[in-house]
């Protein structure tokens, strides 16, 4: 039986016979040479509990140090190991910016700004501060921006309570606001509506940031929380509705034609950017209200996330902590850790669908003998949910814009290695677009898919 390529990335194209493919909470794992297959299909890492930290949901995360600060609902709090802080009141809803010299953490709240000292948290007191729409931080210096074009920094090195009004620069290359700042390699890239600058710490007196001469570019940033930093790289969602990746000063796209097309039918372009890494792949995520694209840096292909019940990926945040990677909870007061080993999130249905290319030839009838899915079988667990995990599957005739009635197959009981997951006389079709789902909290890779059209 011949192998085919039944999951490689999520390209569901505006006109579904040219791809209807997706990868949804599933994504490519490279296999090594000499395998049995160029490549597998795994699940994405689920989410374990951790700890619940206030009243929620989730609004920001940082890490300082081997401490880990969290603000959820009204409130900041502190993380060491499982003991949680209550430390002061952050007011207001949705995600903050928060940065740290080490001592003091600023945090940012669509303009109202607070400070914790290390003791308690309060209103920004001096007149002098203008509101703060982001945040970042370099050489000592809070970086923040009131939503217009210009950019302010704290009056003196790592004293975030101190600022004056005439501390400040604006985008000098373009008239153009500045939508969000963000530091990498000890220089800022000031996003703007329409273009970029980048800045450096000159050490001049009168304001400490100058502007790299070659730092320009001719694209700016669509929303002010989509960029994140990963692979010694930027990634932003660009105001022309493509991703990108910043190399050196030049801003590389790395989105394909059906990521862009979904993006720009989405009613809004702001999204929240993430970068972690799972499993030895390097992940850049931006979530919408109305889905989450996610970027394999490693195999440079995009695949979708999407939590029980939602358009979307539930993750507010992602960080670092000790040895671990915490995720704050969008929906409710709950920090998780992703998870190899989890196949569910917070307890609820972690479900994987991969959607093929479609099986042609030219616009002639091909005959479907057979279809087999090999996976890693004998993954039950020994009781419950799970303990005769199944494979779901239907198809489509018409190039994946209907699909048929789901038949399912076992994947096999704890130690049934030998179960195969196959599907006979299929009947014929000119496009045919296979899908497989899968509920069942086990580990769900997907090793090799055979195929057979002899009638």
């Amino acid at each position: 039986m011949p192998q085919i390529a039944f999951g490689a990335q999520s390209y569901q194209h505006i006109s579904r016979p040219l791809s209807s493919q997706r990868m949804i909470n599933s994504y490519l794992e490279p296999a090594p040479p000499a395998a049995k297959t160029p490549a597998g299909v795994v699940c994405c890492f689920g989410i374990k509990d951790y700890l619940t930290i206030g009243t929620g949901p989730m609004r920001g995360g940082l890490r300082v140090n081997q401490t880990i600060y969290v603000v959820s609902g009204a409130k900041l709090y502190q993380i060491s190991g499982p003991v949680v802080i209550e430390l002061g009141s952050v007011p207001g809803i949705g995600p903050v910016f928060m940065v740290s010299d080490g001592g003091q953490i600023l945090i940012t709240v669509n303009g109202p700004t607070y400070l914790y000292d290390g003791a308690t948290v309060t209103p920004m007191a001096d007149p002098d501060f203008p509101g703060a729409e982001w945040a970042t931080f370099l050489d000592g210096y809070a970086i923040i921006g009131p939503g217009d074009g210009r950019v302010y920094v704290n009056h003196t090195a790592f004293d975030f309570s101190a600022w004056d009004a005439l501390d400040f620069a604006s985008a000098e290359a373009s008239p153009d606001d500045v939508v969000v700042g963000i530091t990498d390699h000890r220089e800022v890239f000031l996003f703007g509506r329409d273009s970029t600058e980048v800045w450096y710490d000159s050490g001049d007196l009168a304001f400490p940031l100058t502007r790299t001469a070659s730092g320009y570019m001719e694209i700016g940033c669509a929303s002010k929380y989509g960029p994140a930093k990963i692979d010694n790289s930027i990634f932003f969602p660009a105001s022309d509705g493509t991703i990108r990746r910043i190399n050196g000063y030049t801003p590389v796209r790395i989105s394909t034609t059906a990521i862009e097309q979904a993006i720009t039918k989405f009613a809004s372009q702001e999204c929240m950017g993430m970068a972690w890494i799972e499993n030895g792949h390097s992940m850049y995520g931006l979530t919408y209200a109305e889905g989450t694209f996610i970027y394999d840096i490693s195999t440079q292909l995009w695949h979708e996330r999407q939590s029980y019940l939602q358009k979307n990926w539930r993750a507010a945040f992602v960080i670092r902590g000790d040895n671990i990677t915490l995720v704050g909870d969008s929906q409710s007061n709950r920090l998780g850790i992703l998870s190899a080993e989890t196949f569910t999130e917070w307890d609820q249905p972690l479900i994987s669908s991969v959607t093929a290319p479609a099986i042609a030839q030219g616009n002639d009838p091909i005959w479907h003998s057979s279809l087999e899915l090999v996976f890693d079988n004998g993954v039950g667990l020994t009781s419950g949910q799970g303990s005769n995990p199944e494979v779901m599957l239907d198809w489509s005739d018409d190039g994946g814009r209907t699909f048929g009635v789901e038949l399912r197959r076992p994947l096999g009981r704890a130690g049934d290695f030998q179960r195969a997951a196959r599907w006979n006389r299929l009947g014929a079709s000119r496009d045919r677009v296979y899908r497989y789902k899968i509920s069942d909290p086990v580990r769900r890779t997907l090793i090799q898919a055979l195929w057979n059209d002899a009638a």
